[in-house]
């Protein structure tokens, strides 16, 4: 019985093993996949912003992102190329208790960035506010190997 669930376990590693797919590496790809670690987090959002309208808010909420390396066929300079989905769930609440509809910030997005080992690249973002046609979200994100961070976020005039 012991031999059994030996020959079990080590037919199931082999058909694990051999069932995994292969990655093409044609000459016509351009984006190959170079780690399988995908990082998924969540950047929580709770600041004070400057608000035109009422002076002085706060965002609350969070941005959930997916970061991942990717690497170019005919890559030089040792950079990185990372896709990184960005999804924003937040809202804005001001302080004097305003009776006003809600004011939603909602966005999602997918960027290709190359940076450096040890590098910084930085991503602007402009996100709407639900119910306010005056200003906008303007959130500048701070991208590395390692991960996403928020370097600055501010509310701006909307441009015309």
């Amino acid at each position: 019985m012991k031999y059994f669930f030996s020959f079990a376990v080590l037919l199931s590693l082999l058909l694990f093993c051999g069932c995994e797919e292969n990655i093409t590496t044609a000459p016509g790809t351009s984006l190959i996949k170079t780690n399988s670690q995908i990082i998924h987090d969540k950047i929580p959002i709770c600041c004070e912003v400057c608000d035109p309208l009422s002076g002085v808010c706060r965002v609350n909420g969070c941005v959930e992102y997916t970061h991942q390396i990717l690497t170019m066929a005919n890559n030089q300079d040792g950079l990185y190329t990372i896709q990184l989905d960005l999804n924003m769930f937040s809202k804005l609440c001001d302080k004097c208790m305003m009776m006003h509809p809600e004011w939603l910030i909602r966005g999602y997005s997918q960027e290709t960035v190359n940076v450096s080992e040890e590098g910084i690249a930085l991503v602007t973002k402009y996100y709407d506010i639900t119910n306010r046609f005056d200003v906008v979200l303007r959130v500048i994100y701070l991208v590395t190997t390692e991960g996403a961070g928020i370097a600055e976020i501010k509310i701006i005039p909307m441009q015309p």
